[in-house]
């Protein structure tokens, strides 16, 4: 009998955690700035976290926040993005994602933002 309740607790743990799974691949994180040849390095670091990946290294094309769909996160790039990019950015940000500001365009720096975020 013991051994059916922990499994029952076992199944109910990974069924709890697939939940929390499908809900981060529903969110989208944004990455304004950084470097263009760098998006494959950002998306596997985002895919990682269990997030899709946007990346708007100069401009956002019009329509572009009806396509995002929930945003987990955003994380601008300051050194490499320019002000009204920013800007655009924090329109969005008025939704109530959070906005993580970046010194950076490194892959290390947007793992240990993405890191902070989850921890």
């Amino acid at each position: 009998m013991a051994y059916g309740l922990l499994q029952g607790d076992r199944m109910k743990a990974q069924r709890r955690s697939q939940a929390v799974d499908r809900k981060r691949e529903e969110q989208t994180v944004l990455v304004i700035g950084g470097s263009g040849g760098m998006s494959s390095r950002y998306r596997d670091v985002v895919e990682k976290h269990g997030w899709s990946l946007r990346h708007y290294e100069n401009r956002v094309p019009p329509g572009a926040r009806h396509g995002v769909g929930r945003i987990a996160l955003i994380v601008i790039m300051v050194t490499m993005v320019s002000h009204a990019l920013r800007d655009q950015m924090q329109t969005l940000a008025a939704d109530g994602a959070p906005v993580v500001y970046l010194r950076s365009a490194s892959v290390s720096a947007l793992r240990a933002a993405l890191e902070q975020r989850t921890a």
